[in-house]
Parts: structure tokens; sequence; C-alpha cells
């Protein structure tokens, strides 16, 4: 967006300083910090991670409706999520099958 009087330019000449409203020099650090704040306000805080190591892997599996009831069903009458009963249901499966 173009303020009123201002002529819009497409480039900007190699020695010419850019500041934003502050006074501040825009250069490619400057622009990228403040594209890494603008995705971080968008986002959100994000949920907190399930791993000691930061990320949280994610888990996609295709399943039947028939199954997909079940596991709904089973969730709520265990009164827990659908994730947190998959993921209970998938720590004690294998520690099962590690013996």
């Amino acid at each position: 967006m173009t303020r009123p009087g201002r002529r819009q330019s497409a480039t900007v000449g190699r020695r010419e300083v850019l500041r934003d409203s502050r006074g501040r020099v825009i250069d490619d650090v400057y622009v990228e910090r403040a594209a890494e704040d603008a995705l971080r306000q968008v986002r959100g805080p994000g949920r907190p991670s399930l791993s000691s190591a930061g990320e949280s892997p994610v888990l996609r599996v295709r399943v039947s409706r028939d199954l997909e009831a079940a596991v709904r069903q089973a969730a709520q009458s265990s009164g827990e999520s659908v994730a947190d009963w998959v993921r209970h249901t998938l720590e004690q499966a294998s520690r099962r099958a590690a013996g």
C-alpha cells in the first residue's frame, strides 16, 4: 500500500538505505526477523511438546469407519480425548511388544 503523495517503486537502488518508522535500517536480517515474528504471532505459541527433544512427531493413519467409531467410543468411555486415548493405547502396546 502506498501512502498518498508517495510514488511506489518496484526496485530499490543498491546504495539506497531503507528505514522503518523507528529509523532502523531494513536489511536482510531485519526482514528475516520481521517474517519470523509475523509467523510466530499468526501461529501462536503452539502446543507443548510431548518429546524431550523439542518437537513431537505426528503419525497419520487411515482406519475404517468402524474402527474410528470404536476408538471414539473407547476414548469417550475412558474420559479421554481421542488423541490421548490413542497415545496411551500405543504406549501400552509398544511396552508389551518390547517385552
